[in-house]
């Protein structure tokens, strides 16, 4: 039994018009338990709620549209900072020789493709060596932001070839990540301390390494 005919038929126009439960009970002053009892049965009603389920989908891919619009010129204004830095840094650095040898290293040996991730592979200690210490001095960069994982036959020392580096390049054993191993073929270069992986996950600073290489190849030519 409805008490209130004149809310209760307020109550239909509303929700034909496609006003929410929430909506129709704050206008009609009512419970939303009530316009949902008054609304929920009636086969107008179920095609309002997938209208509104519809409409509220779209809305959110709008949404989120415009914050990716939002974020993604963040993203430029950050980067065009990070450039006009890395240039000027540049002018500075590049008559310093363990500068040089980091940038050529990472040109070398270094993965220049991945956006968000500096890693350097190579089988050569020094080059690990040169290139941390290149990190430190010219990227400030510290002990816990870097990592390091090694690739070893299977049948090599794990433990004794992670001291022979963590010795040699400076950089705890707990900065090591997992070894992979993989099966000696009869046509694989020999490993004789495996091969290293020196990684940094910085996506700002991967683009002023960069942005580095660029000049100094710029420069040289």
């Amino acid at each position: 039994m409805i008490r209130d005919e004149e809310k209760y038929k307020q109550a239909i126009e509303f929700r034909k018009r496609g006003f929410t439960y929430s909506e129709i009970a704050k206008i009609c002053g009512i419970s939303k338990s009530t316009a949902s009892s008054w609304l929920s049965k009636k086969a107008f009603s179920k095609r309002v709620k997938a209208d509104n389920v519809k409409q509220a989908a779209r809305e959110n891919v709008k949404r989120i549209g415009l914050l990716n619009k939002a974020r993604a010129t963040q993203r430029k204004a950050v980067h065009a900072d990070v450039l006009r830095s890395a240039e000027t840094e540049f002018k500075h650095y590049k008559s310093a020789p363990l500068f040089i040898a980091g940038l050529m290293l990472y040109l070398s040996d270094g993965d220049i493709k991945d956006s968000s991730r500096i890693r350097l592979t190579t089988q050569n200690r020094d080059a690990h060596r040169i290139f941390i210490t290149f990190l430190r001095e010219y990227c400030g960069v510290e002990n816990k932001q870097l990592s390091f994982w090694l690739l070893l036959y299977t049948g090599m020392h794990e433990e004794r070839e992670m001291k022979y580096w963590s010795k040699y390049i400076k950089l705890p054993v707990a900065h090591f990540g997992k070894t992979q191993f993989v099966p000696q073929q009869s046509k694989n270069k020999p490993l004789h301390h495996g091969t290293g992986n020196t990684i940094i996950g910085n996506t700002v600073l991967k683009h002023k390494l960069n942005r580095w290489i660029e000049l100094a190849i710029k420069e040289l030519q």
